[in-house]
């Protein structure tokens, strides 16, 4: 098994919350026509275009885990994890083996995976579950009280930037009215990788909260550039994971996080890659409303 393979690393990397640029942007970015090929060209010159592109990259860095996070708009780790695209990786020289949580993959006698985490839009904020099944999906846009009940009390729950202030963007803890009691309802508050506002200075109040309400910190890239991954991740001491099945495999990452028992590799994200993300957002969104009036007969 390559799971067993694992063990045999002194430590662990691991980042639990990057969302790749994939699937879901390019497709989004590809609706303007008109100025399809030069804002593509400019913003997303490095986008994947397999899962054997997303193998290679994490070959690259000191990762061994990473975590593809979905949005509520779309399912990119089923996407990128597809049959498909694992016959296509196996082509590549890629030996694979899938499970229900996680997808390990060997080359050049390299042991690293693939797990599936979620970033859920509740009324309050983003909210970062880790560990969580393939086929499992949270319903956004309910209150944070609701989302959580839908989650297993062995899936990891992150409040991931969560003293960011930025509409659509809010951490839980920057709208809450009662720190003490929402902090009970986390495992952990994230170090955000974005080096921007809000991020950064909202990092600095993530980590000393995280003290005064006995929070473990966890350092995430919440990377969107394929170069993104492997700049943060947390290091696990292997001694301290179990590896006889994948399910317990990744209770023991869980366990070790509630407990503190890890460190963080924090480097952050320049401001200019966060700010071409922003940038492509906002294209896409003034292309959309002039293609609306357009539609509306409104010149």
């Amino acid at each position: 098994m390559l799971l067993e393979q694992l063990a045999k690393k002194p430590e662990l990397n691991i980042d639990f919350h990057n969302h790749l640029h994939t699937g879901s942007l390019l497709r989004q970015l590809e609706k303007p026509k008109s100025f399809k090929e030069g804002f593509k060209n400019l913003f997303l010159e490095e986008g994947f275009s397999s899962l054997a592109g997303i193998f290679d990259r994490v070959m690259e860095t000191d990762l061994d885990g990473l975590y593809i996070t979905n949005s509520n708009l779309d399912s990119r780790y089923e996407d990128w994890t597809s049959k498909e695209q694992i016959e296509i990786a196996i082509k590549n020289g890629y030996e694979i083996e899938q499970g229900g949580y996680f997808i390990f993959f060997k080359k050049d006698n390299k042991v690293k995976f693939l797990g599936k985490s979620q970033e859920v839009a509740t009324i309050r904020g983003h909210f970062l579950f880790s560990g969580i099944k393939r086929n499992k999906k949270f319903s956004d846009r309910k209150q944070l009280e609701e989302t959580l009940r839908e989650a297993n009390d062995d899936e990891l729950k992150i409040a991931d930037h969560p003293y960011a202030k930025l509409k659509g963007q809010n951490g839980i803890m920057a709208t809450s009215k009662n720190q003490k009691e929402d902090a009970k309802k986390v495992d952990a508050f994230e170090r955000n990788g974005n080096f921007c506002l809000p991020f950064s200075f909202a990092n600095l109040i993530a980590i000393k909260n995280s003290e005064k309400y006995h929070k473990p910190l966890v350092a995430d890239s919440d990377g969107h550039h394929p170069r993104d991954i492997g700049k943060t991740y947390n290091i696990f001491n292997s001694k301290d994971l179990i590896y006889t099945s994948e399910r317990v495999f990744r209770d023991s990452i869980n366990y070790a996080v509630r407990n503190n028992n890890f460190e963080c590799r924090f480097r952050p994200i320049p401001f200019w890659r966060v700010f071409h993300h922003a940038m492509m957002i906002g294209i896409h969104y003034v292309f959309d409303k002039f293609k609306g009036r357009e539609k509306e007969g409104v010149k």
